[in-house]
């Protein structure tokens, strides 16, 4: 199994490279919807930290008197293709009718749902091989806030970090056997007053996005902050990888206007599109031409960092710099059909001497 903790547990969490599972719950639907195939507890053990989770309540089977039954679930789909009502469900993720906003869906899918992925999660940081580890679910583009939060807080309860922190700073140590939910901007808006840090709730906040809270960095955020963006144009069907490339090159190279080293960079390995098969253009994604052509996108993503924010940095390439420039990187790479060979691969980033990244 993958573990970070041995990096050091004074190291904080934007002094480590980790991996990030786009559309972490999507374990079914079609072709050109699907983008993991195990589980929240099999991503953990290959070495995902971060999930990025997207969360709707779905009608399910069953009725409960003359109420219908709703579950919170993973989706994968377009806005344009979502229809949202307010109904009152029987929800099974509280034991309860609530009133909700169901969601169906006329393309894309539904996938794992939240309470057997936050259970899974639980187990994997209660169990003895991640004990020493922590997971990151990032909650974006989500309804039913209120219901997500009461149901992280009642299953992850033990397991939740309950402290007002900037998490990009935060030492390993503190992390060491927590869940932490990262609510977006729009889920911390509407539950102002009601849940938050104190509770387990933290909030993240992605600096490229204005509507995330502008490109400034704030020490005094408490959760997390990040640089970065994924996604394809769906109007360009041809040359995916060299699509995201420089979309991930430009990306990188935007992050130098940020102006602190305390931001964590976020680097998507993956593509995007329409009718296309995910599976089979991510495994050619991951061939060996291409893991070094990642590698090499990584490490121009960690030379803007170092040029642009340290004073003292030494010209590209100079050995010298290794050290010194870990402290500057992209520090989440997500990708799509996590497992441990991908995740080894961004895991051995965290390994790389000086000469290996000026060979880079």
């Amino acid at each position: 199994m993958i573990t970070y903790f041995e990096l050091g547990k004074d190291k904080q969490l934007n002094d480590i490279v980790f991996a990030g599972s786009h559309d972490a719950g999507i374990t079914g639907g079609g072709k050109n919807v699907q983008t993991q195939d195990l589980d929240i507890g099999g991503q953990a053990s290959a070495g995902v930290r971060i999930f990025d989770l997207r969360i709707a309540a779905a009608t399910v089977p069953g009725k409960y008197g003359n109420v219908k039954g709703a579950e919170l679930r993973a989706f994968h789909a377009d806005g344009m293709f979502m229809k949202n009502e307010s109904k009152t469900r029987h929800l099974e993720d509280v034991g309860r009718p609530v009133d909700l906003t169901r969601t169906k869906l006329s393309a894309g899918a539904f996938g794992m749902g939240l309470t057997k992925m936050l259970e899974d999660a639980r187990d994997f940081v209660q169990s003895k091989s991640g004990s020493s580890e922590f997971l990151l679910l990032k909650f974006d583009k989500c309804t039913n806030w209120g219901l997500i939060a009461e149901a992280c807080t009642t299953v992850l309860d033990k397991v939740l970090l309950k402290a007002d922190t900037n998490l990009n700073i935060t030492p390993l140590k503190a992390l060491s056997g927590k869940v932490l939910p990262l609510f977006s901007p729009g889920g911390v808006k509407e539950l102002a007053g009601k849940v938050g840090p104190k509770d387990g709730i933290h909030g993240i906040r992605n600096l490229y996005d204005k509507e995330s809270g502008g490109l400034a960095y704030s020490p005094s955020f408490k959760g997390l902050q990040y640089y970065g963006k994924g996604g394809t144009s769906v109007m360009k069907p041809n040359d995916k990888i060299g699509q995201n490339e420089k979309k991930q090159a430009k990306l990188l190279e935007g992050a130098k206007f940020l102006g602190d080293p305390d931001v964590m960079g976020m680097m998507y390995w993956t593509t995007t599109g329409l009718l296309e098969s995910i599976k089979k253009r991510n495994d050619k994604m991951w061939d060996a031409p291409n893991v070094a052509r990642m590698r090499k996108l990584w490490a121009q993503g960690l030379e803007e960092f170092i040029m642009q924010r340290n004073p003292l940095s030494l010209p590209p390439g100079s050995p010298a710099v290794g050290p010194a420039r870990k402290r500057f990187m992209p520090n989440i790479v997500m990708i799509d059909f996590a497992d441990e060979q991908k995740c080894r691969v961004i895991r051995g980033l965290n390994d790389l001497s000086p000469s290996d990244l000026a060979a880079l």
